[in-house]
């Protein structure tokens, strides 16, 4: 697999010993992930400096200022891909369609409002690049990661520009929104230590690769599981019609606390996750 010898296990106490024996079992991925990652890939670096760049970028992920940051765009983007959507007169492919409105919602996490030139041309340059994440480092014309490196080395001109931009933006005092360019770019360790531009696009990218086809094919399969479940989609429906009612009738907008109320939503967004995420391992 990934042109190196491999061993599969499947007897759970053989999996429970490689697992738990991080001296002589270390996590690993292929060539091409490594190399594709960039200088500080949370695949490659070492065990201190993963930790680190974890404790770096958990607020600027996680934390509820972020989180909160996030929620209005991505319900505007939603919206308008409903009804963008419901006027179509012709059928389209879901798939297609969802994984154009995740890749504008995550670009807007990632790097706030672009123009359609740069949303576009980012998703077509990183479509090419995640081809060749999970595959064989073949740098010859004709196979992903070669094609990937190239879209690798657009898309770092992209990302830097932008950073670029934001910085000129904060100086001149003309700053917008925050979005996760700025929180990294803020970002300081214990000993007042920053990301560097290097840094933090290198970031970004990894985290287009860990969360866009994942999300992507999870809500997918959740709206699949919940069309061929009736019972499950009603009991969804009634969840969110229960919060709706307890909205005050000012509010506009969906709310973190409301979002932390979908219990049984939630339950089924882990169901679609754990069951059907695939990714694709092998590509030449």
């Amino acid at each position: 697999m990934f042109g190196c010898p491999s061993i599969i296990v499947c007897r759970p106490e053989i999996c429970r010993r490689v697992l738990t024996n991080d001296e002589h079992f270390t996590l690993g991925y292929p060539e091409s992930t490594n190399l594709l990652g960039g200088r500080i890939s949370l695949h490659s670096v070492s065990n201190e400096e993963h930790k680190r760049l974890r404790r770096l970028i958990a607020s600027p992920i996680n934390g509820h200022e972020a989180l909160t940051m996030y929620i209005q765009h991505t319900e505007d983007i939603v919206i308008d891909s409903f009804d963008e959507w419901a006027s179509m007169k012709q059928p389209f492919e879901f798939y297609t369609e969802i994984k154009k409105a995740t890749f504008k919602i995550m670009t807007h996490i990632f790097m706030g409002s672009v123009n359609d030139s740069t949303l576009w041309t980012t998703h077509n340059l990183y479509a090419d690049y995640r081809k060749g994440l999970m595959s064989m480092a073949i740098n010859i014309p004709g196979f992903a990661f070669h094609k990937a490196l190239k879209a690798r080395k657009k898309m770092v001109k992209v990302l830097q520009s932008i950073l670029d931009k934001k910085r000129e933006m904060t100086e001149s005092k003309h700053q917008g929104t925050k979005d996760m360019m700025d929180l990294l770019s803020e970002a300081e360790d214990e000993d007042g230590r920053k990301l560097e531009d290097e840094d933090i696009v290198d970031l970004i990218l990894l985290f287009l690769s860990a969360g866009f086809d994942s999300s992507a094919v999870s809500i997918l399969w959740a709206i699949i599981h919940l069309t061929e479940n009736p019972e499950a989609l009603r009991k969804a429906k009634e969840e969110q019609e229960e919060i709706i009612k307890r909205r005050p009738s000012n509010q506009i907008g969906l709310k973190l606390k409301e979002i932390k109320q979908m219990e049984y939503l939630a339950k089924v967004w882990s169901f679609s996750v754990f069951q059907f995420f695939v990714i694709a391992l092998f590509q030449l």
